[in-house]
């Protein structure tokens, strides 16, 4: 696997999940960007193809799973204010705070040792890249995955990201599942309610349609396409066989 030159810039705090495969040389690796539009994104140096692939997949999911309830006032309760909206049944969902990517493939193991080390030596800084192994190991698989070297199946996925009051009193963004990992049940929510948890479970969410998610390559002129369907799956360090 020869190296790309394409060099994204993408500023993360997202962990890095990275899982071994069967064959020592390679490893494969997930890293995970939030992004609260299609253009911030694209000003990331992701190709526009990958951004507004994610960001229509996100909307579709926001559409399908975003918590509904009667009234603003419980809506704003589960979220911030003013972030509620009214749709055309007459109940108020939270509004699409943005999406984030999750892109995943192969790496040579050598790649991604050299990716750690740099990001230790750069403290952080990514060096052009972005932040910390993260920032590094995206701009590896986007970079191969724009130039065809798609390995054990490079792919990308993009969940629909919510803003939401953190423990100190700020306000930040993220997915309903790593919401409902941090303990929020949604419980006026229309779903939680008629449910027999009374709550908005993981399994509220369900699993959503596969995504087709086409890459341009070669001067955007042929295509690279992965497919694979996206559970609801959270940003996370993950370490298996």
């Amino acid at each position: 696997m020869r190296r790309s030159s394409l060099k994204l810039v993408l500023a993360s705090t997202l962990p890095l999940a990275i899982s071994a495969c069967s064959k020592s040389d390679t490893v494969e690796v997930s890293a995970q960007q939030t992004y609260p539009s299609v253009q911030s994104c694209v000003d990331q140096k992701v190709p526009v193809d990958i951004c507004s692939d994610a960001y229509m997949s996100a909307l579709a999911e926001h559409r399908r799973i975003a918590p509904t309830y009667d009234d603003k006032t419980a809506c704003e309760a589960d979220f911030v204010p003013d972030y509620c909206q009214q749709n055309a049944d007459g109940k108020f969902t939270p509004k699409l705070g943005g999406f984030q990517l999750e892109v995943s493939g192969e790496l040579p193991k050598s790649q991604v040792d050299a990716a750690k080390a740099q990001a230790n030596q750069s403290g952080g800084g990514g060096g052009g890249f972005g932040s910390g192994v993260n920032g590094f190991l995206m701009g590896m698989l986007v970079s191969n995955m724009v130039n065809g070297f798609t390995g054990g199946g490079g792919r990308y996925y993009a969940q629909p990201i919510y803003q939401e009051r953190d423990s100190r009193g700020g306000y930040g963004y993220s997915t309903l599942s790593r919401q409902i990992e941090r303990g929020k049940t949604f419980g006026n929510s229309t779903q939680a309610r008629s449910s027999s948890t009374g709550t908005y479970s993981k399994s509220t969410l369900g699993r959503n349609s596969s995504v087709s998610s086409s890459v341009s390559r070669g001067g955007f002129g042929s295509q690279a396409t992965a497919r694979s369907g996206w559970g609801g799956k959270s940003s996370g360090s993950s370490f298996g066989g």
